[in-house]
């Protein structure tokens, strides 16, 4: 249904970029939907900043607690052995005093405390261990406290995060229409370009066709006129008038011919031209590893669970976005599970290695060895592994050289916007 309700949102889109519908597209339509793309891309990566942030809380946090966790269990085993050592003693204290049995009881069900003054009279050594009782207790409380204080923040960074992923999830939606609708209109418009431009190229040769004619016309009429005066030459070699006109036919047949070399200057140009049409735009050995609106920020260096740091860029898209290969090269990874759920490693032909992350699936056909060009299809973003189901995203690295990741943040963010 959500995909049904995203085409008709396209739909309804491009018509309000260009009205009436077969209208040639102005070049002030797609600047304005492009600007409005651009706010879109602004306002989700406000979104993208705070929701990392958040991420690297929660990852914190989550060390913070387990952390917590495991000390609250070991002063609570502590406290027991103080309690018991404690409780021993009491219990050896009273069996020398003989006091009465109801007290024996108290004490080994743990009801006696610290404060009654028959420990008062403890030795040095027994009233070390019940110092020692009353610190492991105090510590015990302390790290309850804060165990009790970090889950409470942790649940609110957990609210923050889900607030911000259905912000950021229906801004990246609605981005993700005008990016198609502007895909679309920009598509039609090198269509047109590229129609109008071939009209113009089949007119200008028809033009110099028709120059050629004419003047090939032009020189043969010329050459009649030539001959003609040669025949009045020859019958009246007398007349200097006659010779004179001669001479006069002759330059017109000049000027003719040099009407003809221009026509043929003009010819060579218009192939130079259309030559260096097919020379490819610069930066196409590069795209964008999502084809598709994404929202992402520097988050290079960023906590994770674990104890671990960020060494790649999250990507947010729409589930099923599709993924390209960055540039060309051959597949020398598929792998599916862990912490990286189904991923990609992309081995390019200039000798840097990228790796994709947290996919929803790999494309059709895909296999070990594959070689894929630029642009070519790969994969979708999902949120396979450990990636937060509520925000789908491509976790991206750089690893210049097949070696150590670097900051992708400069590459992705030079080639996405």
């Amino acid at each position: 249904m959500r995909r049904w309700v995203r085409i008709a949102a396209t739909v309804i889109l491009l018509v309000g970029l260009a009205a009436p519908a077969f209208a040639e597209v102005e070049q002030e339509d797609l600047d304005g939907a492009a600007r409005q793309l651009e706010q879109l891309r602004r306002e989700a990566e406000v979104l993208a900043v705070q929701y990392g942030d958040a991420w690297a809380r929660s990852a914190e946090l989550e060390d913070q607690v387990a952390s917590l966790e495991q000390m609250v269990a070991s002063s609570r085993v502590e406290v027991s052995l103080a309690t018991r050592k404690v409780q021993d003693r009491a219990v050896q204290m009273y069996m020398n005093a003989r006091g009465s049995e109801m007290f024996a009881l108290m004490v080994l069900d743990g009801g006696v405390s610290p404060e009654y003054g028959y420990l008062e009279e403890a030795a040095s050594a027994d009233q070390r261990l019940v110092n020692d009782l009353g610190i492991l207790k105090g510590v015990y409380e302390r790290r309850l406290s804060d165990l009790e204080i970090a889950r409470l923040d942790q649940d609110a960074v957990t609210q923050d995060m889900q607030a911000l992923a259905a912000d950021l999830t229906e801004k990246i939606a609605n981005a993700q229409v005008t990016y198609e609708a502007l895909k679309v209109r920009r598509a039609e418009e090198e269509a047109r370009r590229a129609a109008e431009e071939a009209a113009r190229r089949a007119e200008e040769a028809a033009r110099r066709g028709t120059t050629t004619t004419t003047s090939t016309a032009t020189t043969t009429s010329t050459a009649t006129t030539t001959t003609s005066a040669t025949t009045t030459t020859t019958s009246t070699a007398t007349t200097t008038t006659s010779a004179t006109t001669t001479t006069t036919s002759t330059a017109t047949t000049t000027t003719s011919t040099a009407t003809t070399t221009t026509s043929t200057a003009t010819t060579t140009t218009s192939a130079t031209t259309t030559t260096s049409t097919t020379v490819p735009p610069p930066g196409a050995t590069q795209v964008c590893p999502i084809d598709g609106f994404t929202a992402f920020s520097d988050t290079w260096g960023a906590a994770r669970s674990g104890g671990r740091t960020h060494e790649g860029v999250d990507m947010m898209a729409e589930r099923w976005t599709p993924v390209v290969a960055i540039e060309s090269g051959s597949i020398y990874q598929l792998r599916e599970g862990g912490l990286g759920g189904i991923t990609i490693w992309l081995h390019s032909d200039s000798g840097d290695s990228y790796y994709y992350a947290h996919l929803q699936a790999w494309a059709d056909g895909l296999d070990v060895g594959q070689v894929v060009s630029t642009g070519g299809l790969i994969g979708y973003v999902g949120s396979s592994g450990n990636a937060p189901d509520s925000l789908p995203h491509l976790h991206f690295e750089f690893h210049p050289d097949e070696g150590d990741a670097v900051n992708p943040y400069p590459l992705v963010k030079g080639l996405c916007g």
